[in-house]
């Protein structure tokens, strides 16, 4: 079986994963990607057949000519690539590649059901994708740090106050004011996935991913769906789509 390389290039940090075909092999979290780094990460599993590269950062050119170094077939997720689903965004060309491969992601393991995919990391994404495989649309909001951070700058008197690693409160109301805050926006991001999973209809299956996905997971009243790796899933689907076509 091949082995494929996606790079999923965030705000805050890159994640690296290796596919034996659709198997995940393995994976590691870069909070400065280099091209020494890609290379260790690939050496030490010997030859791989393609990968995807995609960046909400930066267009990452060294990356791409390291990865170029390792295998002949590299692709960089854009608007123009093929993909295994129908984007009926109006403006292609501004659509997140994150936002795509997530949702590509989400769809191959759920193909057949609609569906409300929901990144929770720097920013928010809420984006929905049908049953037979049309990306339909989405909104983008502040992530938690983004939320909080923008309570203490715009205001006089609210304090900068970091989130939690761990969101264990008993209540959804605040008992004084650190805690009022971290719980708006915490609720602000669970409330709006509850809106929109509504609006989207009962038999909307939620896919959830990010940074933050599987404490705010347990806070909503229905079934979600908590995929770690989906966009790097998307990624590979990607990827293997044109390697077939």
């Amino acid at each position: 079986m091949s082995l494929y390389l996606t790079i999923d290039q965030g705000n805050s940090a890159a994640k690296l994963a290796l596919w034996r075909d659709d198997e995940l092999v393995d994976m590691a979290i870069e909070t400065k990607l280099t091209a020494r780094e890609v290379e260790r990460f690939v050496r030490k599993h010997g030859a791989i057949k393609g990968a995807m590269y995609c960046s909400v950062a930066e267009m990452g050119d060294r990356i791409v000519e390291a990865v170029g170094g390792l295998t002949e077939k590299v692709m960089r997720l854009t608007s123009e690539t093929s993909l295994p689903i129908a984007i009926d965004y109006r403006t292609p060309e501004t659509l997140g590649t994150d936002r795509v491969a997530a949702a590509v992601g989400a769809w191959a393991s759920f193909s057949g059901e609609n569906l409300l995919v929901v990144d929770a990391g720097t920013a928010v994404t809420y984006d929905a994708v049908s049953a037979d495989g049309h990306f339909l649309g989405g909104n983008i909001a502040p992530g938690m740090r983004m939320r909080l951070e923008a309570l203490h700058r715009f205001t006089a008197r609210l304090p900068k106050v970091e989130v939690p690693w761990e969101l264990n409160y008993d209540t959804f109301m605040g008992y004084d004011t650190a805690s009022a805050m971290i719980l708006g926006a915490i609720y602000g991001i669970v409330g709006a996935i509850s809106y929109y999973h509504a609006h989207l209809g009962g038999n909307t299956r939620v896919v959830m991913t990010g940074g933050w996905a599987r404490e705010l997971s347990a806070l909503c009243d229905f079934d979600v769906e908590v995929e770690p790796d989906l966009v790097s899933k998307g990624l590979n689907r990607i990827l293997l789509y044109n390697e077939n076509k």
